[in-house]
């Protein structure tokens, strides 16, 4: 095999000798070479040869240098020595090192050219990876969406087979798999990691990516690699936003049978690539997180407004609601004023004529007290629903008062054919309220559910039930079967005035109950749909309750026989029958139509003082305090008598100097004892 400089002397010989000699040999044959001129001819044609040859070998000899010098960076092959040279073969001289040389170089410059252009599209790949990341971001609102996409584009952009991102539990300290890809399904939402525990807790608790060329031969872990990963090459990187680390990105190339790897392992380009990426990443998810937190926290934040609207809009129907009540409750306090007094006069008049009407007329009477006591419990109610009567509150048992309800109903409710159930809990507890008011609410929302019943054609059914809420309150449930309130009515149901039955009702009843369970703390409410029944619900605290007293023995009180008792009314019908029934029980009277008058006739004599609460010109207190300054042992033997409500500040004075009050209109049998109480 020739090198290139015995490749040169063959051609320099073939191309510079041999013409030399077949010059002489013309010379020779023509005899020529005897001539002066020819000789120097042929010795300058010597010298140009030698002169050229020296050229030659010189420029063959740089020649062979560089193609050698490029030769040393031939490739190794895997025993260490060079890889043999492709000697290029030249046609009449056969292979020549030197060219082979030359051809192996430029091979190897142009597979250095195509990898280092292969290197270049990674990276040009990877570069748009990076950017198309970066616009994502701001396009992918939903966390577990924006996580999906990122693993997806972060494995194609390392040719990743197999990866996974794992968020942290700040609290808890662990590690939970959010999105996965090249896994079985049980992955996700599988065991947490906790921080310092396996690759990815090591990672976190370090702070740093960790590069594992063999993950199952790699001495930094101690435990054989968890399946789901496979062998290979593995690389875990922190997202990290500023110093906080908020996860990991788990990646991993899976080796084929026979532990040869189907991809090159991670690179350090990879690593710069990856830890740049994840940046941009870990950004995007905090800020995705945030988005999330925030849109819960306006959702929860819009719940409570709308919560809190629901609340002011009640509020607002229920301050309207004690608008209209109060303003009603003030008309309402003047009217059942102004017929007290008459039916005070009626009822002395019924009780005198009892006493001297034959008995035929007394069939007549009994009606007539019948209607006057009728009358009195209107405007009783009437003053409850203006909320001008204190309540006179006691220990109620709501077992009792249901039953005493139901026996006052009970010929009504048969007639009606109408079924009743009653359900009673046993932890229901007695409450502290005003028992009569109670009643009167639950006559009417009974007679209400009876009135409504008396339409259907069927079985007509009302239930009442009664439960403890808890240890503060109590709920009632009246609810029948009958054909519901209009949806129109439903809002103005507790309205004065406001009536279902047409011109049977006066529309008072229920606003009647509304005002008395107000006035216990309680709140009553309407649920109803036409065809399907109404269903009302009282809700009521259980109060303080006081303890019980045994009840005093009646011992009958003497009074003072012919007292001298001193009668101040403004109404004329009223003072004579009091008059009359004083001095028919043997006490002397002394009458006056004011506080002035009756002031007039006040002396020590006088040993009881019964007086109208609202006399003209003069408050009733004041009367009473100057009654008393004159005759000091009137204070406790002084009787108010009144048709209206009592003020709050005059009800707490009367409290305060323990006075008695009569509300109008009473019987004679009232009237007697109280002033037997006063005197006694």
């Amino acid at each position: 095999m020739l090198d290139l400089r015995r490749a040169a002397a063959i051609i320099f010989a073939l191309v510079g000798v041999l013409p030399l000699l077949l010059f002489v040999f013309f010379l020779w044959h023509f005899d020529l070479a005897a001539r002066t001129e020819a000789q120097m001819g042929l010795f300058l044609a010597l010298v140009v040869a030698v002169l050229g040859y020296a050229v030659f070998h010189r420029m063959i000899a740089r020649i062979s240098s560089l193609a050698r010098a490029v030769d040393v960076a031939a490739p190794v092959d895997a025993t260490g020595s060079r890889a043999p040279v492709d000697h290029g073969a030249v046609a009449g001289l056969g292979p020549v090192v030197e060219i082979g040389e030359l051809a192996n170089a430029f091979s190897r410059m142009l597979a250095d050219l195509r990898a280092s252009t292969e290197r270049l599209e990674d990276l040009v790949f990877k570069l748009g990876t990076l950017n198309e990341m970066v616009e994502m971001a701001s396009k992918i609102p939903h966390i577990q969406d924006l996580l999906a996409d990122v693993l997806e584009r972060t494995m194609r952009a390392v040719h990743a087979r197999i990866g996974s991102i794992m968020l942290l539990d700040r609290d808890r300290q662990t590690l939970k798999v959010v999105a996965a890809r090249g896994h079985s399904t049980e992955v996700l939402g599988g065991p947490e990691v906790r921080v310092g525990e396996g690759v990815s807790g090591k990672a976190v608790q370090l702070g740093e990516p960790v590069l594992v060329e063999d993950i199952e031969t790699d001495p930094r872990f101690g435990k054989p690699n968890d399946p789901k990963y496979g062998g290979g090459s593995f690389i875990c990187m922190p997202l990290r936003v500023a110093d906080r680390i908020i996860g990991v990105v788990n990646l991993a190339m899976k080796q084929s049978v026979g532990g040869t790897s189907t991809a090159p392992p991670f690179s350090r380009t990879d690593l710069q690539f990856l830890n740049t990426l994840m940046t941009y990443t870990a950004y995007a998810v905090d800020n995705a997180r945030l988005l999330e937190e925030a849109q819960d926290a306006a959702r929860k934040l819009n719940e409570v407004v709308e919560d809190q609207q629901l609340r002011l809009t009640l509020a607002q129907q229920q301050m309207i609601q004690a608008a209209k009540l109060s303003a009603l409750g003030e008309l309402v306090a003047g009217v059942s004023h102004e017929l007290n007094n008459p039916l005070a006069v009626l009822q002395g008049s019924v009780e005198l004529l009892t006493d001297e009407a034959p008995e035929a007329m007394k069939p007549h009477l009994v009606v007539m007290q019948r209607s006057i006591d009728r009358a009195g419990r209107i405007v009783q109610g009437l003053l409850t629903f203006g909320r001008k009567r204190p309540l006179q509150r006691q220990r109620v048992s709501l077992r009792r008062l249901l039953d005493q309800v139901l026996d006052v109903s009970a010929a009504d409710l048969r007639l009606a054919r109408v079924t009743v159930e009653t359900e009673v809990a046993p932890d229901v507890a007695d409450i502290w309220a005003d028992d009569h008011q109670l009643q009167q609410v639950l006559l009417n929302l009974v007679t209400n559910a009876k009135q409504a019943l008396a339409d259907i054609v069927g079985e007509r059914r009302l239930r009442v039930s009664i439960r403890a809420l808890d240890g503060e309150r109590v709920t009632i449930v009246v609810e029948d079967n009958g054909p519901g309130i209009a949806p129109e009515l439903v809002p103005t149901i507790f309205d004065p005035f406001v009536s279902t039955k047409g011109v049977r009702g006066t529309g008072l009843g229920l606003s009647i109950s509304y005002g008395i369970v107000r006035e216990h703390g309680g709140h009553i409410a309407v649920q109803s749909r036409l065809g399907s029944g109404a269903r009302f619900t009282i809700d009521l605290p259980v109060g303080a309750l006081e303890p019980e007293l045994p009840a005093p023995s009646p011992v009958p009180a003497p009074g003072l026989s012919g007292a001298l008792i001193l009668l101040a009314e403004d109404d004329e019908s009223l003072r004579e029958i009091l008059r009359g029934r004083l001095e028919q029980e043997g006490y002397r009277t002394r009458s006056a139509a004011s506080a002035e008058e009756a002031l007039g006739k006040l002396n020590g004599e006088v040993q009881m003082v019964i007086s109208d609460l609202h006399l003209p010109g003069v408050d009733g207190l004041a009367f009473y305090r100057e009654a008393v300054s004159r005759v000091p042992v009137l204070k406790r033997r002084f009787l108010f008598i009144t048709a209206g409500a009592i003020p709050e500040a005059e009800c707490r004075a009367l409290d305060l100097d323990q006075g008695r009050v009569l509300q109008k209109p009473f019987t004679r049998q009232q009237l007697l004892e109280a002033v037997r109480e006063a005197l006694g």
